[in-house]
């Protein structure tokens, strides 16, 4: 299991720093984002949270919606990096409804990172409903952390 995440973090950061080296510019990238071209959503969406580009969140929180795994996943980590409350909601319901584990698990992370207060009543939630492995380990793990800091 441990190797499992590993890997997962893995592959999302070599992605991640892969596709950083194909986007120009922060103004091209956010034309990018409205491509039909997956690759150049995917390349701009990781230029953008790499820059910490605010004013993406907006677009970025759309494209955590769309209908293919890669967008949803790699819009969901630029988020993460880009740290900013605006996106907790788009990422909660991520957290809920998306049907892809590896989506939720970038999306969880991000939701950690961001440390907003809005995902406590989601943690909660998905906690008692989610059924892959790695998110329940995660998720455990977030408890433990959590109470262990309010006994402090």
């Amino acid at each position: 299991m441990a190797k499992m995440k590993q890997f997962v973090i893995i592959v999302l950061t070599v992605f991640f720093s892969a596709s950083v080296l194909f986007a120009l510019d922060t103004k091209t990238a956010m034309a990018d984002l409205d491509s039909e071209d997956e690759a150049k959503v995917v390349a701009a969406a990781d230029y953008l949270g790499s820059k910490g580009e605010a004013s993406a969140v907006a677009k970025l929180s759309a494209l955590t919606e769309d209908p293919r795994t890669k967008v949803r996943l790699h819009s969901v980590m630029a988020l993460g990096y880009i740290n900013k409350e605006e996106a907790v909601d788009a990422l909660n319901k991520v957290l809920v409804s998306d049907k892809d584990a590896g989506v939720r698990y970038a999306a969880l992370l991000a939701t950690v990172r961001i440390g907003s207060k809005k995902s406590q009543d989601t943690l909660v939630q998905i906690k008692e409903t989610e059924t892959d492995p790695m998110m329940k380990d995660l998720l455990d793990k977030i408890e433990k952390k959590a109470e262990k800091e309010k006994k402090k």
